[in-house]
């Protein structure tokens, strides 16, 4: 076998080649999936030629960098003819790479299918080697080298297909490094499939010199191959790129292109939409417009309750499709997604069926027939108020980024002209509310004017026709001049610096003042002052509301007059009637005029009411001595009485509760024999349930002693059976003895030859001797495990029979005791009996002797309540002694009242009413005015 080595140079140019066309490769699968039919075409054509060019460039010169002692030339048809496997295995690959979609099983098919491809390659070049030299492989390298250019492929084709749209300097990165895997492999599989040959000679070597002759061409045919190579594929990606390029500008001018008619329509389809401020027409131009936009077969837009439902306020909807305007979805499917819509997200749905909706939402979906979807958020103010829905009910449909984009801002402008239309709405709610205002602030009776404090002197801006009327100045005097033109000589100068005040801190206020009117007559002012702030809490004006209360001044001073005049009459009737708070009940009032005439006369008939009950209460004090006098002594003997009808009772309940004492022994006694009796059936009953678990146990004893009989008989004929085997034993034994026996015989004859076979013979012998001896051992062994068998079963026979008699005493003693527990609850019942009767006699004598002492409870309450009536009749004799005196203080007839001390009532309120008059009258002025 001949030995074999590398040029080192051209190794290193065959995986610069390998990872230079891996590279190329990755950069031709994007080309190939861009660009017009015929472009992709051209591409993969020339990319597959390239590409094969290169990985066969790659083998050939890695295979002239191989050299053997012997010269090697290679075979023009044949090297040429490997090419085409790398070629179409190349186009195989950059077809699969560019498509759309590279499901599993065509990575894998096309992976296989290309890495048999090059594996092809590679071994068709082996096949155009000629030399003098047998080529032979090693079958396991061999197979190694085709999974490795398959598995290579596999690679190569999911790597081109995941970087085949990378265009960033990331992706360039990415795709070096896939390059370089790729190459690897690939240079992997070559070398692999090199070790896997040897070379065995044929003829003798000639010329050394020859043989290094021409491996030097060779080296410089790699050489030139590497080099037109690099150039191939360099020319091949500096064309790749100025096509990227020329492409790149292509779609970005289309792009912009694009770009700009979507902006000009979205330009055109805002101002269709604010071309009007009326609310229902923005919401119909909307949908209108939006749907146009689109294509899309429903465009709708939800107002959101506060409860998460929406209702459908406008819509424009295709022909053929059911029309869902003012219905309202009862679905809270909007509210966890509100945070969402406040950022202004899109929510894009391609297929209702692929996201996982609830069964519920499904259904409301499937109402509208919609199938996929766009939801965009209306904020006005940064609030979510409504959605805007574009439908696709024919089919799902898969929106583009241009088309979500367009549909987002639409979305925005749709919350802008909604919020400008809500402005204009609300600015015309507003100068309707200007207009009632203004026709509200004429019409008030109240005189209402305005100044502005950022003007010098704080002049009039504003007056109402009430002011004109209550001031007698028109409004052409009254504006631009402070309101100081109507104070005068009687204007209290307080409250002209109280107004000042507040003007200057900037506060409310509201004080009663005397103005003058434009001819000099005066009148009483209700004032009250308020500032007008502005957002930035600046007063900006001053609003002043006057009240004429000069009646309500008048009425108050004639009812400060009446009041003086009535606190003068109240002092003469106290006058007159000063005698009655010393007792003198024979006093009148003498007041004949005014409003306190009626309350004198009414005094009057008090005063002579109050003198007939005096009289009355002298006679009843008489009336009620004598007639306690008589009743005392009668109480007295009641209570006598009582007393010794206690004393008997109670001598009653000593026997009593003698008598009770001896009952309640009894119950004890009969408790406790009822409680003995008790025990001892409750004795009974367990014993009775313990020789039933008894008789259960010596049943399951006597079961489980027949299944033991059961199984040592079985186990007496698992032993026959080790007998009958052991005796097969014994005869194998036996006749490997003879064999062994023959075989000594024939190698004794053999002589010398068969001294070897002789010893093996004599082993077998003793081995069968060895084995006789055990198999008589066990058979003794075997016969004992028999005879011991046999007496188990013996015993345990004997046993079952003990058992049986055993269970047959436990079931008479059983029975006994049931009897005994029988009686024993006869007993038991008995003596509850008499329990029972005893406890009711004690029971019955408990309620006697409760009643006794409630009689004898009820004698000493009669006797305690009959001196009680005495001791307050007593007390009543002596009350009506006191109401007897005290009513000798009043004067009845014409006599005269004796020690009596005069009361200060009438004197105090004499005297609180004429101070209240001596401060009315030095009081100038209405208590308002102060």
């Amino acid at each position: 076998m001949l030995s074999s080595n590398y040029d080192q140079g051209l190794v290193a140019l065959s995986i610069v080649l390998a990872v230079l066309s891996s590279y190329t490769a990755l950069d031709l699968a994007g080309r190939v999936s861009a660009g017009e039919k015929k472009v992709r075409l051209a591409w993969l054509i020339g990319g597959a030629i390239t590409m094969g060019i290169g990985i066969w460039s790659m083998h050939f010169v890695a295979m002239l960098a191989f050299s053997l002692p012997i010269p090697i030339v290679y075979d023009v048809g044949t090297v040429v003819f490997s090419t085409l496997p790398a070629i179409v295995s190349s186009a195989g690959a950059l077809f699969l790479a560019s498509r759309r979609f590279l499901s599993m099983k065509r990575l894998l098919v096309g992976g296989v299918l290309m890495g048999l491809g090059i594996a092809s390659m590679h071994y068709i070049g082996m096949a155009a080697m000629q030399m003098d030299a047998s080529t032979h492989y090693n079958f396991l390298l061999f197979v190694l080298s085709v999974a490795i250019a398959i598995g290579a492929s596999i690679a190569a084709l999911y790597i081109a297909f995941q970087f085949r749209m990378q265009t960033r300097n990331t992706g360039k990165l990415s795709r070096i490094l896939s390059a370089l895997i790729m190459g690897a492999a690939i240079s992997g599989m070559h070398y692999t499939g090199m070790a896997a040959v040897s070379f065995t000679p044929t003829q003798v070597v000639s010329s050394i010199v020859a043989n290094r002759a021409v491996q030097s061409s060779l080296s410089w045919l790699a050489l030139g191959i590497g080099i037109a190579t690099l150039i191939i594929l360099g020319f091949t990606l500096l064309t790749s790129f100025v096509d990227r390029r020329m492409a790149s500008q292509t779609t970005l001018l289309k792009q912009q292109e694009a770009e700009a008619q979507r902006l000009q329509q979205f330009t055109e389809i805002t101002l269709r939409i604010r071309r009007s401020l009326k609310l229902e027409d923005v919401l119909n131009t909307a949908v209108s417009e939006v749907q146009q936009a689109l294509g899309a077969e429903r465009v709708t837009i939800h107002r959101l309750n506060r409860d998460w439902s929406s209702t459908i306020i406008a819509e424009s909807v295709a022909q053929g499709w059911i029309s869902a305007l003012e219905h309202r979805m009862d679905d809270s499917f909007w509210e966890r997604y509100v945070e969402s819509y406040n950022n202004g997200r899109v929510w894009v749905i391609d297929n209702i069926y692929e996201v996982g909706f609830t069964e519920e939402h499904l259904e409301i979906l499937k109402c509208f027939q919609i199938k996929a979807y766009m939801a965009a958020p209306i904020l006005q103010n940064n609030q979510l108020q409504g959605l805007l829905f574009a439908h696709q009910c024919s089919n799902v449909r898969i929106w583009q980024k241009w088309e979500i984009e367009l549909f987002r801002q639409l979305a925005v402008q749709i919350g802008i002209a909604l919020e400008q239309a809500n402005l204009l709405h609300e600015l015309q709610q507003a100068q309707e509310v200007l207009r009632l205002r203004d026709r509200a602030i004429a019409a008030a009776s109240n005189g209402i004017l305005i100044t502005d404090p950022r003007q010098e002197d704080n002049p009039i801006v504003f007056c109402n026709a009430a002011f004109e009327n209550m001031t007698g100045y028109s409004k052409e005097e009254a504006l631009g001049h402070n309101c100081r033109f109507l104070q005068g000589e009687g204007t209290d100068p307080a409250t002209v610096r109280e107004i000042n005040n507040a003007v200057n801190q900037e506060r409310d206020c509201q004080v009663i003042i005397k103005n003058y009117c434009k001819d000099g007559t005066s009148f009483w002012n209700q004032l009250t002052i308020s500032p007008v702030r502005d957002a930035s809490g600046q007063v900006i004006n001053f609003i002043g509301i006057q009240a004429d209360i000069t009646e309500q001044i008048q009425a108050q001073e004639q009812l400060r007059l009446s009041k003086e005049n009535l606190q003068h009459q109240v002092i003469e009737l106290l006058n007159d009637v000063e005698e009655a708070s010393k007792g003198n009940l024979t006093v009148r009032a003498q007041i004949n005029t005014g409003e306190i005439k009626v309350v004198g006369d009414f005094f009057n008939v008090i005063i002579e009411s109050l003198r007939h009950i005096v009289v009355q209460v002298k006679q009843a004090v008489q009336q009620v001595n004598v007639l306690v006098g008589e009743n005392s002594q009668a109480m007295c003997l009641l209570a006598d009485d009582a007393l010794k009808q206690a004393e008997e009772i109670t001598h009653t309940l000593k026997s009593l509760d003698a008598m009770v004492l001896s009952i309640q022994a009894v119950a004890d006694s009969a408790h406790k024999a009822a409680g003995m009796a008790r025990t001892a059936s409750t004795t009974a009953e367990v014993g009775r349930d313990s020789m039933e678990r008894t008789v259960d146990s010596i049943t399951n004893l006597h079961l489980t002693m027949a299944e033991a009989a059961k199984k040592v008989k079985r186990l007496g004929e698992s032993s026959q059976e080790i007998s009958k085997v052991v005796s097969l034993i014994n005869q194998i034994a036996l006749q490997t003895n003879i064999i062994s026996i023959n075989a000594s015989i024939e190698a004794a004859k053999a002589g010398e030859e068969g001294r070897a076979f002789a010893v093996v013979a004599e082993e077998v012998g003793d081995l069968a001797a060895r084995s006789a001896r055990a198999t008589e051992e066990i058979q003794h062994i075997v016969r004992n495990i028999q005879i011991e068998t046999n007496e188990v079963v013996k015993a345990v026979e004997q046993g079952m029979t003990q058992v049986v008699e055993g269970t047959d005493s436990v079931k008479d003693t059983k029975q006994q005791l049931g009897e005994i527990l029988e009686m024993s609850r006869e007993i038991d019942f008995l003596v509850q009996s008499i329990s029972h009767a005893t406890v009711s006699q004690a029971q019955t004598s408990q309620e006697v002797v409760s009643l006794m002492k409630q009689i004898a409870q009820d004698s000493l309450h009669t006797s305690d309540f009959s001196r009680l009536v005495s001791s307050s009749l007593e007390q009543t004799v002596d009350v009506a002694q006191q109401l007897q005196a005290s009513v000798t203080v009043f004067k009845t007839d014409n006599e005269e009242s004796l020690n009596v001390e005069p009361l200060e009532v009438a004197d105090a309120a004499k005297y609180s009413l004429q101070n209240s008059v001596e401060l009315n009258n030095n009081n100038g002025k209405h208590p308002l005015t102060q």
